[in-house]
């Protein structure tokens, strides 16, 4: 039976759902897993929340947990990474210390000083790491989800002949997400899609012989559709291709936008900052999964989009599949430098995994990713070579730095975070062409210092602010006759229902999420639609002036009978599972006078 040693298990929820993924599958039912990480209380977390996991699926398998690497890696079969060196300290530093010469970001994971110094961390960490498993497990199989993943990948297979590949959710994820605009089911259309991680483009879009990009440049024009991507869509109109990963993360990539300041930030709907509030949100419900992970019953466990169980399946029983890996290119795209790392369709068996040949990428689509691929190289001889030059040029590539920062910024920003980093960093001293150094001394900072920065500034946006809802007001009970109508709450103006006709009107909450409703009698009736691109566990909580109920996909969620009372946000909770895809809400509150009303939050999704 095969062995797999997870390390980063501290990331519990993700660690939680691959072994769910891998246990799906009858032949691993009693697999041995062993969990490692540096944090002991959160290993003990991830334990517990795994057996959990095999409890629900029936399995029986051997689960571990251990502080040594050395040890995990003893017999592994398949090693998966999910490490994030430094932790929020770390983050902290990456967000703030660039937002001093007045250079902001969303995530700062993948690529830009943030991704650049989160890949010199982590250098050591994978240098060792291979290190390791060529003396302990030389046949085992590396998969690595940690960011960012090309420059990551680079060590990983610069520095040793460990079959190894990247893994991410945004090409599956965003292929479903597409297919539900144009409403064709994900099953039935073909695709292919390449580039570099995170900025890889669907070349083509097909469904039984029909290009479906018409009609996907026809559904950006629906203002429920646009609104949900700003940003790709915009980058799909001017380049012709869709991008895989998020508006928030390719708000960074680029210098289209964050660049022009605050009106265009709020036009395209950019969360800078975004990162931080999810590492704050991530901790403030760290309680409840230590909770959860004390408990003894099963917990139920729902297929994820993840690659990793479907590569382990393919080549420990030798069925062939596809995915799209992150691997260095040799060929597979003609027109990338043979050893970048790109991301491709992946063959996968018992011989392991390969790419499929994909060919040239459009012209406009290389000159999207290329100065990334530049920036990859320099960060990664930055930190095999020692040399502080190279991390000046890596950031120097970057086009939202370079189109925000001056050369000499630059260089002081980067002198600066590598003081502030420390000890995580390799050592670079070197600069052996004479490039110099800022010549200015800094301090190592401290994490304190920098969160009560974050803490003074950040606002309270951990949750997805519902702000669209179509609203009608009138005497009626909301039951199955009214939810079995979603879809004439949503699009028209008056909706006849148990007698009685309800007219309905599109409204904006405010900016948050406040939904008013004014009016002395009768039922508030608010409909909306919230998509989400995975399936997950979360909360809804709402906030009202008077009696509400919820209902979430036609079922009732929550409900709250405390007649008229002050307004409190978040005051009633109840979890509940988004489907993938577009999930329907009805609220129906009660009058409470002029100044009734609801808002209704639910925490934004931690992947």
């Amino acid at each position: 039976m095969i062995k797999i040693a997870i390390l980063g298990a501290g990331s519990v929820v993700f660690t939680k759902n691959l072994t769910g993924d891998i246990l799906s599958y009858p032949e691993f039912k009693n697999a041995t897993f062993t969990y490692m990480d540096i944090d002991e209380e959160r290993l003990k977390v991830g334990v517990g929340l795994c057996r959990r996991i095999a409890k629900g699926l029936g399995a029986d398998p051997v689960i571990e947990g251990t502080l040594d690497r050395r040890e995990a890696l003893e017999g592994a079969d398949f090693v998966i990474t999910t490490v994030q060196v430094g932790g929020f300290n770390s983050t902290l530093v990456d967000f703030e210390i660039p937002r001093k010469y007045g250079l902001p970001f969303t995530i700062a994971d993948t690529t830009g000083p943030g991704g650049v110094f989160r890949a010199l961390r982590t250098f050591p960490f994978f240098t060792g790491l291979v290190q390791d498993m060529e003396e302990i497990c030389p046949g085992a199989t590396l998969l690595n989800y940690s960011n960012p993943m090309c420059m990551n990948m680079l060590t990983i297979q610069r520095q040793s002949n460990i079959s190894s590949v990247g893994l991410c959710h945004s090409v599956q994820g965003t292929h479903s997400q597409l297919m539900r605009y144009i409403d064709v089911p994900a099953e039935e259309s073909n695709y292919i899609c390449a580039g570099i991680n995170h900025m890889a483009f669907y070349l083509s879009l097909e469904h039984r012989g029909e290009d479906l990009y018409p009609r996907l440049f026809e559904a950006m024009d629906q203002e429920k559709i646009y609104e949900t991507n700003k940003v790709r869509f915009e980058i799909m109109r001017r380049l012709g291709y869709f991008i895989t990963e998020s508006s928030e993360h390719n708000a960074e990539y680029c210098p289209y936008f964050i660049p022009h300041g605050h009106e265009t930030i709020e036009k395209y709907d950019i969360p800078v900052d975004e990162y931080l509030r999810r590492c704050d949100s991530i901790v403030d419900r760290f309680d409840e999964l230590i909770n959860s992970s004390q408990l003894d019953e099963p917990l139920e466990h729902h297929r994820s989009h993840e690659y990793g169980s479907t590569i382990i399946n393919s080549i420990a029983t030798n069925t062939p599949s596809v995915v799209y890996g992150n691997m260095t290119n040799d060929g597979c795209i003609s027109n990338l430098p043979d050893d970048a790392i790109v991301e491709a369709p992946t063959l996968v068996d018992g011989n392991g995994l390969s790419f499929a040949s994909v060919g040239d990428l459009p012209p406009q689509v290389v000159g999207y990713v290329m100065p990334h691929v530049v920036q990859y190289e320099l960060a990664y001889r930055a930190a095999a070579e020692g040399r502080r030059d190279h991390l000046y040029q890596a950031c120097m590539n970057d086009p939202l730095t370079s189109s925000m920062l001056t050369l000499n910024q630059i260089v002081e920003m980067c002198d600066e975070m590598v003081a502030g980093h420390g000890d995580l960093l390799p050592t670079m001293d070197r600069s052996p062409r004479g490039i110099p150094f800022s010549g200015k001394s800094f301090e190592a900072t401290r994490p304190e210092d920098l969160r009560e920065a974050w803490e003074s500034r950040k606002v309270d946006n951990d949750d997805i602010v519902i702000r669209s809802w179509s609203v009608g007001q009138g005497d009626v009970e909301v039951g199955p006759e009214l939810l079995g109508r979603f879809e004439d709450l949503m699009d028209k103006g008056a909706v006849e229902v148990q007698g009685r006709q309800l007219n309905f009107e599109k409204k904006l909450a405010t900016i948050q999420g406040f939904l008013s409703h004014p009016t002395e009698s009768g039922t508030c009736v608010a409909a909306t639609e919230l998509e989400s691109i995975h399936q997950r566990e979360t909360t809804i909580s709402i906030g009202s002036h008077a009696d509400a109920e919820v209902w979430l996909n036609g079922e009732k969620v929550l409900s709250v009978k405390n007649g008229p009372r002050p307004f409190k946000a978040k005051e009633d909770t109840a979890k509940i599972r988004l489907k993938e895809g577009w999930n329907r809400i009805v609220v129906a509150s009660d009058a409470a006078g002029e100044e009734g009303g609801f808002a209704l939050t639910i925490p934004k999704a931690e992947f």
